[in-house]
């Protein structure tokens, strides 16, 4: 029986070869399919006022070879990409134009690739990923879907994150400076002297279990900014940068109230090195940065997020 059906399969084999040597090829009929997607109205906007205006690319699709295969993640919807597109020109963009003079600033030092996706990644410590570097020319920037979302503060009133400069910081603009912050000392380093601050007292990974949560004083106490400074060196520098510059002037006191003597002093001392580092290398003002940002951020409800009109 195996032999007949052996047989027979050669037979078939030999008829579809005969069929396929009869075939007439058509040679006006492309073996490359073009896969180009049709430009539509984010295309454009972003083609006027993020490639054309500071050569950045924004990809808000979803591309497998461009995402993170460690995590469970979700393609930013669109109309979230439109808003985080609108958030980002608008806080971060247009206040370093507003203090430097122009777009020149931002063009040339602003990694040049900015991925979205839709959700947070989750991470095994019971942490969650927003956002990060890949060698100073791209950021990913994750969790964009929560853009049109709404939340309850502690009195149980609803509000809608577009607008919640508190929502939008600890989502989007803290790790979007963060991650710009490394970028500025991969390029140029950070003196010795920022380092020697906290010296050999880095936690490492550890951080997640030596803190109770983003609250715990010990945090400040050290002459941490948050517990993510603990990591090493390099998260502290970016973390003090992108906490500063997103604070409110009350809102970074409160951090050095809570760190006591040794701690603030270890905060204001970093916070002195970080703040002529960016002067000195790059002549940027932070303090004059942070008005910009908290002014635009005082004017969040007066936008429509949702405009793209060229």
């Amino acid at each position: 029986m195996k032999t007949i059906k052996f047989l027979c399969a050669l037979c078939l084999l030999g008829a579809l070869c005969v069929s396929c040597g009869d075939d007439e090829v058509d040679k006006s009929i492309s073996v490359i399919v073009d896969s180009q997607t049709p430009e539509n109205d984010l295309d454009r906007w972003l083609k006027k006022n993020f490639v054309d205006r500071y050569n950045i690319e924004m990809r808000y699709r979803w591309e497998d070879n461009e995402i993170s295969m460690n995590y469970i993640l979700v393609p930013a919807k669109y109309e979230n990409a439109i808003r985080m597109a609108r958030i980002l020109q608008y806080i971060c963009f247009d206040s370093f134009d507003q203090i430097t003079g122009g777009p020149e600033f931002i063009r040339k030092s602003f990694p040049k690739v900015i991925q979205l996706v839709g959700n947070p990644g989750w991470n095994s410590n019971s942490t969650y990923t927003l956002g990060s570097s890949e060698g100073g020319y791209k950021i990913n920037l994750w969790y964009v879907n929560h853009l049109g979302e709404t939340f309850y503060d502690a009195q149980w009133q609803s509000h809608d994150v577009i607008t919640s400069r508190e929502q939008l910081n600890d989502t989007y603009f803290h790790t979007i400076l963060h991650e710009y912050g490394h970028v500025f000392h991969q390029r140029v380093p950070y003196t010795n002297e920022f380092t020697q601050v906290t010296g050999t007292n880095y936690l490492g990974g550890s951080y997640t279990s030596v803190f109770s949560g983003p609250d715990d004083p010990q945090i400040f106490v050290l002459g941490f900014v948050t517990a993510y400074a603990a990591y090493s060196a390099d998260e502290d520098f970016a973390e003090v940068f992108s906490t500063y510059v997103t604070s409110t002037e009350a809102e970074f006191q409160d951090i050095l109230t809570r760190a006591g003597k040794d701690g603030r002093n270890k905060i204001q001392q970093k916070l002195r090195i970080v703040r002529d580092y960016f002067m000195d290398n790059w002549d940027l003002d932070i303090n004059a940065l942070r008005d910009a940002i908290q002014a635009r951020e005082e004017k969040l409800a007066e936008q429509d997020f949702d405009d793209i009109s060229l």
